[in-house]
């Protein structure tokens, strides 16, 4: 079983992935053994999903059709709540030099962020951006298949969440 997790999860694509920036690289995750080797019976997905960090006292349920916590609240893992702590220490955290094949400067912070789509922000990062192609081609070049893409306007979204709480957004 551990064999099989370790291709499905990282295995198929460590020879064809190379040159990732850093702080970008292939992890490979420890995997135990799964405790009951009895046959699965595959069932309906249930409705629910539930999520659990190492700095929240307890798990977050969600509906697993909204992405949103059984209150009607974003979830700490959804974009919205991702997007909302990146404005947030955007506007308070000093930017670092950012290298490019030239030189290095210091990245200039987007006074524009509170309006920003979520795609936009995203395009800010070349780093991000030159590990996911990297990342694609490596699936082209192994025959993985492609990278299923998802519509553009699912990542084109203001944050909602305006002013949040810190204690909230970083719990």
């Amino acid at each position: 079983m551990n064999a099989t997790c370790c291709r499905a999860i990282c295995g198929r694509i460590e020879a064809h992935i190379s040159s990732l920036p850093p702080p970008f690289r292939l992890h490979r995750p420890m995997l135990a053994r799964a405790a009951s080797m009895e046959a699965r019976t595959p069932a309906r997905a249930p409705a629910f999903c539930v999520s659990w960090c190492a700095t929240t006292p307890t798990p977050e349920f969600m509906n697993a059709i909204t992405g949103k916590l059984e209150c009607g609240q974003p979830s700490l893992l959804c974009k919205q709540s991702m997007f909302a702590r990146w404005q947030y220490l955007v506007k308070r955290l000093p930017h670092l030099p950012e290298e490019t094949h030239e030189e290095t400067t210091i990245a200039e912070a987007p006074s524009y962020s509170e309006n920003m789509l979520y795609n936009e922000a995203k395009q800010l990062c070349p780093v991000y951006q030159t590990a996911k192609e990297r990342l694609l081609e490596a699936f082209e070049k192994g025959k993985l298949g492609r990278w299923i893409k998802k519509p553009l306007e699912q990542d084109q979204f203001v944050c909602e969440l305006t002013d949040p709480d810190p204690k909230l957004l970083f719990t």
